[in-house]
């Protein structure tokens, strides 16, 4: 049985592979433009996810119907706020961009209370606002006038904070999360693919580096990450679950010193101990667990 502690490791290693997908990133975007770079990251996930789950499981009809169903509002959510974000780099940098998108990890208990009716205990506030602060200064505490950019990336932000708590109340109700992620990547592929229309042309051949950017998108931050974020929020509380996804942040600093020769300061390096600390304290100070019938706190 998943335990939060093995939960929590779970979703560490999920936000490992969301930090991989800035590097996979920066290889796709060497060919491609933002919009096929997500069409061809979920058509890969959808592709080879379904491949995966009918080589090793049998697909049930009944459950199959109820999941796809179930699977519509994670994938709006998820599908507008990829949208939401490219729009918004349109007009604003990549660091006012990471930092307003990860207004999420406040987002989410304040849309709890104040929707759901379900109760966040002060510490969970204080140490979101520790890991936003810590977010600020690992991106090196830059960022200037709001503009019309800042305002839809503030949007996909709550687009984000949505999928995270619908995921939270709707994992325990589908028969299978990595079929349930497969779903959800249709979905997704479904709300993107039209952007393709706004192109004058279509790359379709592109160096190999590109190409493996992309399939490493689809594999492991799609696939992979997104399947373990719906497996472990049976468990976790959608709070921790939001805290622990800002660790993608120190993850991306990482691989981005190891793989792009990019160099963070020491005060950037204090903004990752930051919010791995804070994380820290989240997942040891939240008793949640939505298998032993204890409500969470998020």
């Amino acid at each position: 049985m998943l335990t939060k502690n093995r939960a929590a490791i779970e979703l560490i290693l999920a936000g490992a592979l969301w930090g991989f997908g800035f590097v996979a990133t920066v290889f796709a975007l060497r060919a491609f433009t933002p919009a096929e770079t997500l069409v061809y990251r979920f058509l890969i996930a959808s592709v080879f996810g379904e491949l995966i789950y009918l080589y090793f499981r049998k697909p049930g009809l009944p459950s199959m119907v109820s999941d796809f169903k179930k699977a519509l509002p994670a994938g709006f959510f998820l599908g507008g706020l990829m949208i939401l974000q490219t729009i918004g780099l349109q007009y604003t940098t990549a660091t006012k961009s990471g930092f307003i998108t990860s207004l999420y990890v406040i987002l989410v208990p304040l849309i709890n209370t104040l929707i759901f009716k379900s109760r966040s205990s002060t510490l969970n506030y204080v140490l979101a606002l520790v890991a936003l602060v810590g977010t600020f200064i690992l991106m090196d505490a830059n960022i200037q006038d709001i503009n019309i950019g800042d305002l839809w990336t503030l949007a996909s932000s709550v687009l984000a904070a949505g999928h995270i708590i619908y995921i939270g109340k709707i994992t325990n109700k589908v028969d299978n999360a990595f079929r349930f992620n497969n779903f959800q990547s249709i979905w997704v592929l479904i709300l993107l693919a039209p952007l393709l229309l706004f192109q004058k042309t279509v790359v379709f051949t592109a160096p190999w580096e590109s190409w493996l950017g992309v399939g490493m998108l689809g594999l492991g931050s799609s696939i992979i990450a997104f399947s373990i974020q719906i497996r472990a929020q049976k468990i976790l509380s959608d709070s921790t679950a939001s805290m622990i996804f800002l660790l993608e942040s120190p993850f991306a600093a990482l691989f981005g010193f190891l793989l792009l020769q990019e160099r963070l300061s020491w005060f950037q390096g204090l903004g990752a101990l930051i919010i791995m600390g804070a994380s820290a304290m989240q997942i040891l100070g939240d008793p949640s667990s939505k298998t032993t019938g204890t409500p969470p706190k998020g």
